[in-house]
């Protein structure tokens, strides 16, 4: 009796392990693929920013090419500046749906500051470029902090 008493409490023992081992199989298991799915998402999510900042620095290229003409034909309007700044308006709509508030923030400082070097004069005493940059060094500071990349 007592044999068959120590077989059962056995059988259950062996039950409640392996029950209690799948649990945390399963467990394990889950978390995992939460992992996954969450490291999936985020290089998703970085994907999209980073095309979103090449088209907008595409954009913001034309611009300044444009500016740059300006500055250098005695601010002679560019022909076509209209629509090469409404693009890079719209480039920065676009990067705003996918970034973060001191990305775009820095984005429409750049991107006003190109609008303003394209249809005016820089200050007197600097060049449209140094005019320029004044801007573009804290944007591309912030679309390499959006990115994790090392400034």
């Amino acid at each position: 009796m007592a044999s068959e008493v120590l077989t059962t409490l056995l059988s259950l023992a062996g039950v409640g392990v392996g029950s209690a081992a799948s649990f945390a199989a399963q467990y394990l298991a889950s978390r995992e693929t939460k992992a996954q799915a969450a490291a999936t998402a985020a290089a998703a999510l970085r994907a999209e920013r980073k095309q979103a900042l090449q088209d907008f620095l595409e954009s913001c290229q034309r611009v300044e090419r444009a500016a740059e003409h300006r500055f250098q034909n005695d601010n002679r309007f560019v022909e076509g500046s209209p629509a090469l700044t409404h693009d890079m308006w719209f480039k920065l709509k676009c990067l705003d749906l996918v970034s973060s508030r001191q990305l775009n923030d820095a984005a429409y400082q750049f991107a006003d500051r190109l609008m303003k070097a394209t249809y005016g004069k820089p200050p007197a005493g600097k060049d449209v470029w140094e005019y320029i940059n004044d801007k573009r060094g804290p944007f591309m500071r912030a679309a390499k902090a959006e990115l994790d990349i090392p400034a």
